[in-house]
């Protein structure tokens, strides 16, 4: 797990994906942080994307570099509504501070992946990894 996280730390950027009703929808999203908890991330409470992960919490989230090689997780995500995940978020994510700085903190909501399962892909060499964590 250590070289997947290695990997996502330095990758922190790459494509989420979720459902919307029954059709996939993807976007450019950041890890903002990876704690013994899990992954953090963050969303505006007013957008299509809260409202998905409510309806269906289900999530894959994509990083590549520029070797290609890829990490995907998936799994189930939760909401938290602790300040220590929001400072945390804020803390590791200068994109999130920018975010929230313009439109308000209380529009924050930070989601967690503490469980699931994660690939880490080298293209170059074709070695799969599988972990659950």
């Amino acid at each position: 797990m250590k070289e997947t996280i290695d990997f996502l730390n330095k990758n922190k950027f790459g494509n989420l994906a979720t459902c919307d009703g029954n059709k996939p929808d993807t976007r450019p999203f950041e890890v903002a942080h990876i704690s013994d908890q899990g992954l953090l991330f963050y969303v505006s409470s007013d957008t299509d994307l809260s409202k998905q992960l409510k309806a269906n919490p289900q999530i894959c989230f994509c990083a590549t570099n520029d070797k290609y090689d890829y990490v995907k997780v998936t799994g189930e995500i939760t909401f938290s509504n602790s300040q220590e995940d929001k400072d945390s978020v804020l803390k590791h994510s200068h994109f999130a501070k920018k975010v929230f700085d313009a439109i308000g903190l209380d529009k924050m909501e930070v989601f967690k992946l503490n469980h699931g399962e994660c690939m880490l892909h080298h293209h170059m060499n074709d070695n799969v990894t599988k972990e659950s964590f």
